[in-house]
Formats: C-alpha cells, structure tokens, sequence
C-alpha cells in the first residue's frame, strides 16, 4: 500500500513547464466549448485528441476548466468567524493529503484548489491524514467557527474510521466540530444553510455561500506544495475553440 497521496509517475509532465502551455490553451478551448453549450464527453474528445493529451492530463484540465455556471458566495477566511460550516470530507482532506504528500494540486478557472487523485469509491488512509485533519481544525480553531460539521460518503471504504479521527481530534483540540458517515453527502451540502466548504463544481453551484479551505491553507501553511496553474490566459467568451492553435 502507498503511505503517501504523492506524485504518480505519469504526473511528472505537469511540472515541464513547455506542457504547461500546452495544456493552458487546452483549457482555454475546453471551457470555451462548455461555455458554449458542448457536452462534456465530446468537448473532452475533441480538445484531447486536438492536444493529444495523455489521459491524466485530459483528467487534470477537466478539473480546471470553468463552465461559465454562476456560483454563490464565495466568503474571505475572516468571514467564517461565527459561522456553521458543512464541509465536503474527502473532497477537503484528499486534496490536503495531496498537497503534504507531494502529490500535484492544480488551480480551477474559479480559484479552487483541486487534486488529481482520483480515489472515489475506495479511500485508504496515508501518512498524511492525521497532519491534513489536524490543519483543518486548527484553522478552524483560528478564526473561532461556531460549529462544523463533516460529511463523508458512507459508501466508500474507512469513512466511518475518517470521521471517528475527526472527532477524537476535535475534541483533543477543543474545537466544535462532529464528523459523519452519512448517504447523500452532495444532496447535504448543497442544502447546507452554513458555509459549504468544498470545491465540487455541481455543489459551488447550489450554494448560497462556499469557501475553499484547502486552497487557504496550502496556500499559508503547506509552502512547498506543487501547485500547478494551467488556467487559460484568454476571454474565452470571444475565442473560438475551432480555430487551429498549435500545440
């Protein structure tokens, strides 16, 4: 079993910065064509095949191309004070584990911080977990939240023990946190009458209001962390995902 959420071989072609470019003018066109109204799948294939992305990389820019889609909220660290919070489980402490463990982190159109870790249906603890955890409530302690409250999917592996770490070091940290394994954790988020704090796409579009943790706290604590920005550099609404660009 690997003990980190680290960098997989194929992600190395990430940090070459000559691809970099490549792949920015692969999100510029992407997000263009979902602007417009393509469907996911055949604007994936065609802006693959144009790039001849790897299948990792067509991964990745999936992850940061924008749609267009208007968001709610999106509230300043300082804002949480005195807030209720629901917060994506795996979606926040995945994408930190990345980031300790040296894995790629890349940065959304909207800002968001995500990971290409891929896990969904299986989740197996790291060495990373406990420090991931341990951030969040910390961070969290520091801007004196009124209350969090966790939710992990019950149907994917070691949820139940993920959301009993929480606990224990919530209240080893005194913070006013509870953790669950629960169905329907999306659903839940989405009618969060707090601050969702998550960077899933489909839930940033249901809420009211959302923070992205992960990206506050890679950002002022986790300084080496591999943070990859491919965003595109254009106004997608004028180019054309049509026109040929060289790769």
């Amino acid at each position: 079993m690997r003990k980190h959420r680290g960098m997989a071989p194929q992600d190395k072609i990430f940090l070459e910065r000559g691809r970099q470019a490549v792949l920015k003018k692969a999100v510029c066109d992407l997000s263009c064509l979902l602007q417009r109204g393509y469907k996911v799948s055949s604007s994936m294939t065609f802006v693959g095949n144009h790039y001849q992305l790897t299948e990792r990389e067509r991964f990745a820019i999936s992850h940061v191309a924008s749609d267009g889609q208007s968001r709610g909220e999106a509230l300043s660290f300082e804002a949480l004070e005195g807030k209720e919070l629901c917060i994506d489980g795996f979606n926040l402490i995945i994408t930190l584990e990345t980031a300790l463990g040296g894995g790629i982190v890349l940065v959304g159109m909207d800002g968001c911080y995500r990971d290409i870790a891929g896990v969904h249906a299986s989740y197996s603890f790291r060495e990373e977990t406990r420090s991931a955890v341990t951030f969040v409530l910390e961070t969290l302690k520091e801007v004196k939240i009124a209350k969090a409250q966790w939710l992990f999917d019950r149907p994917v592996s070691n949820s139940g023990r993920l959301a009993a770490l929480v606990d224990e070091l919530s209240d080893a940290l005194d913070v006013p946190s509870e953790a669950y394994a629960t169905e329907r954790v999306d659903a839940k988020i989405k009618a969060c009458n707090g601050v969702a704090v998550t960077t899933d796409s489909e839930i940033l579009v249901h809420a009211p209001r959302w923070f992205d943790l992960a990206a506050y706290i890679i950002k002022n604590f986790i300084k080496d962390a591999y943070v990859i920005d491919i965003r595109c550099e254009e106004d997608v609404r004028e180019a054309s995902p049509l026109q040929a660009r060289g790769s």
